[in-house]
């Protein structure tokens, strides 16, 4: 009897072995990624047949000039051009993984196909000079467009990336966090994400504000988790104002508690659920409000960013530097601004690295209360076929114990498409129908 049972586990643990084993080749890169040295490995899509992305992405198969790190040339030839930390990422392969920095040619973003991007110049162009700051770093009398070209007031410079809709006036993007330790574990979230402008925006009847608007929003912003199965369901929803004296109003459903928990301004700097290294109010480098931050300007400095690269999901199996394998880089004169938290925060000044024109923030370095390289953040801004840019691949790394949150985007809808055909709307973005797309038992 003992023997038949040991032979059945014997069995059992083969059988789950061999489906385990099915799993994995299904996502190696032998299939999608020939030759390569980074593939797919998340069973919780199929980078191919699961992609859904409105619009095409513009710039693919670019042609490369130079290219430094892995079998390329020594990354210590352009240490000054990239920031610090990604460079010790880039010099530590042990470490992190192998990382090819690939220089390819700067493309304007006049040059850029579709609608978006020329709206938003052109309202930047019709609207310079007509906003202003005011004394508690508010942002008054905007329309549209980006508000402050050109400023060396860094307050002015963060209303400039907050508000030149470079995630587009609508939005639902569809992604997979791969979330990995220095051992090389490896573990999967997969949620939606939304956010709906209120004001400066560039399409459809309610332009540059969307009306009715009695309560005076700014912003509303959900994360609707799908997986894993202790997440499903879960639901983060905030609703931010246009007035520097009201705070945002934030709620979380708890699925394991069924219940529906108001959060405070204390909590901007929790992580994301899942074991993340995002914080709510570092997203992209920086989603926060603008006047819970003292702002100091630090100049210029020329990088080697993400500004027109083109579209592939990259992802290593067993080192946390996924999510920027083999990406195509720009030289950009960034614009370079830090922040310092007067809301209760885990960090101690952050850091930006951000796009002259648009705004976009390419580099973040978060620092902690000694003020040590904390969390550092590689965002790809890959241009689409609609004008829209979206970051489909980005790296947030704690290089202090190793950790990492590579962040893929399968799924993207912005402006008009995201509204008409995903639902992003004021009226949907309440949390009795969050609830019922996120799968909320």
């Amino acid at each position: 009897m003992i023997k038949s049972l040991k032979r059945m586990c014997y069995i059992v643990a083969g059988l789950t072995l061999f489906v385990f084993m099915q799993t994995l080749a299904v996502y190696c890169f032998a299939e999608d990624y020939p030759g390569k040295w980074y593939g797919w490995y998340c069973p919780l899509i199929d980078p191919i047949k699961d992609q859904a992305l409105y619009s095409p992405p513009a710039f693919q198969n670019q042609t490369i000039i130079d290219a430094w790190g892995y079998k390329a040339k020594p990354v210590e030839e352009i240490k000054d051009l990239i920031p610090e930390g990604f460079f010790q990422m880039v010099a530590h392969p042990e470490i992190w993984g192998d990382i090819r920095i690939n220089e390819t040619k700067f493309i304007p973003r006049e040059q850029w196909p579709g609608e978006h991007s020329k709206l938003v110049i052109e309202a930047t162009k019709k609207n310079k000079g007509t906003a202003t700051v005011d004394e508690k770093g508010h942002i008054r009398n905007f329309k549209n467009g980006v508000p402050f070209p050109g400023s060396e007031n860094p307050t002015e410079i963060a209303w400039n990336m907050i508000k030149g809709l470079n995630w587009g006036q609508e939005l639902e993007v569809d992604m997979i966090t791969a979330i990995i330790d220095s051992k090389g574990s490896m573990r999967f979230s997969k949620y939606y994400f939304q956010n709906f402008c209120f004001n400066g925006r560039v399409f459809g009847d309610n332009k540059p504000n969307y009306l009715p608007n009695p309560n005076n929003y700014d912003v509303m912003t959900a994360y609707l988790f799908r997986e894993p199965s202790d997440l499903r369901g879960m639901v983060s929803l905030n609703y931010r104002y246009d007035d520097p004296d009201k705070e945002d109003d934030s709620w979380m459903y708890i699925t394991s508690l069924r219940r529906v928990r108001r959060m405070s301004t204390a909590q901007r700097w929790d992580r994301l659920p899942g074991g993340n290294d995002i914080s709510y109010d570092n997203a992209t480098g920086f989603y926060g409000k603008p006047t819970n931050y003292e702002w100091l300007y630090l100049g210029r400095k020329e990088l080697l960013v993400g500004h027109n690269p083109s579209y592939e999901l990259q992802m290593l199996k067993d080192k946390p530097g996924g999510g920027v394998n083999n990406k195509e880089y720009q030289r950009v004169n960034t614009v370079v601004v830090a922040y310092v938290p007067k809301i209760t925060a885990t960090i101690s000044r952050g850091v930006l690295y951000l796009d002259p024109d648009s705004y976009i923030c390419y580099y973040c370095e978060n620092y902690d209360k000694r003020g040590k390289l904390w969390i550092f953040f590689n965002h790809m801004w890959e241009p689409h076929e609609d004008g829209n840019a979206c970051p489909s691949s980005y790296l947030t790394v704690d290089v202090q114990r190793v950790h990492s949150s590579s962040n893929y985007i399968f799924g993207l809808w912005q402006d008009t498409p995201a509204a008409t055909l995903k639902g992003v709307t004021p009226e949907n973005m309440v949390m009795d129908k969050l609830k019922g797309i996120a799968g909320a038992r």
